[in-house]
């Protein structure tokens, strides 16, 4: 996008971001996460990847603020959702509030009349500004972890069930699982397969031998879809879904047992996973070992 379609606040200069910009972003997210949470959770391939989401466009739903060549701010928009980052160096300058307020007229343009962003609890400064604009808090978000001293014990499953890897044929069916399962949120918008996708068993991090099925037959009964970054020691849990018909047998404590043992015989001595209050799944993560690292708020507005 023509940087001159954007305001310019001298000595800044907005304009949409490009692939070319990934290891900037990186940046700038990496710092924002190590000022305020002590740890980096950021990876090059998950911004390229989500980038490349059907329907993403990063002519209109990116922006970048920028003080000469390097980047020290970015935002993005999508399906309702935002994220915006401020370089700690560039915080307090009013270049969150401008980023906020374009958020709002990108949602508006994309037909939509309510905006989230999810911010760590850590940042008191961006959730005041957050409230005094008449955002509300929605849902409380979580990221766990566990870590893996010894081999874990392999999960005991009830008769007539078992445990094998992920397969491509399995996508499909995979998707209808966990597509079901996470409909049964209040307020949660469905996504379709190739959305899911996306985001799913297409990104650079899948790992097919870390994302164990649970199945009865033919039937897939439920699933653990496992991430893997090359160069990091935590393995990730992205996704975890039991079928309505097969729950309460114990089979979300075993997928998480089971991608424990992946986690742990790729190399990794640590596993994590992301959760929030709509799922109820807390205390089952909890009971499984794990524990919490981080919190965070989701905070929505309302736009008239």
């Amino acid at each position: 996008m023509d940087a001159d379609r954007h305001p310019r606040l001298d000595p800044l200069a907005f304009r949409s971001l490009s692939l070319d910009d990934v290891e900037a972003v990186v940046a700038v997210v990496a710092a924002c996460e190590r000022d305020d949470d002590g740890t980096v959770e950021i990876d090059a391939s998950d911004v390229a990847d989500h980038w490349r989401r059907p329907g993403f466009d990063l002519a209109v739903d990116t922006l970048g603020v920028f003080h000469g060549r390097d980047l020290v701010a970015v935002g993005e928009v999508f399906e309702g959702r935002s994220d915006t980052d401020v370089h700690p160096a560039w915080r307090g300058r009013g270049i969150g509030a401008r980023l906020m307020r374009w958020t709002w007229e990108r949602t508006r343009a994309a037909g939509r009349d309510e905006i989230g962003q999810t911010l760590p609890d850590v940042r008191t400064d961006a959730v005041a500004l957050l409230r005094a604009h008449g955002y509300e808090s929605r849902w409380t978000s979580w990221i766990l972890s566990i870590d893996l001293g010894e081999p874990p014990a392999a999960p005991v499953l009830p008769d007539g069930f078992a445990i094998r890897s992920y397969r491509d044929a399995d996508e499909p069916a995979v998707y209808r699982v966990i597509e079901d399962a996470f409909n049964e949120w209040p307020g949660r918008e469905p996504s379709s397969f190739e959305a899911w996708r996306a985001i799913a068993t297409a990104r650079s991090a899948f790992a097919p031998a870390m994302s164990p099925l649970i199945v009865r037959g033919d039937a897939i009964a439920g699933v653990a879809i496992g991430l893997d970054y090359h160069g990091n020691d935590e393995g990730w849990i992205h996704q975890v879904a039991v079928a309505r018909e097969h729950r309460r047998l114990g089979l979300g404590r075993a997928l998480l047992h089971e991608s424990f043992r992946r986690v742990y015989a790729a190399g990794r001595r640590r596993c994590g996973l992301s959760t929030d209050s709509r799922t109820g799944a807390l205390a089952l993560y909890e009971h499984a070992g794990m524990k919490v690292r981080r919190s965070y708020t989701r905070w929505t507005k309302r736009l008239p």
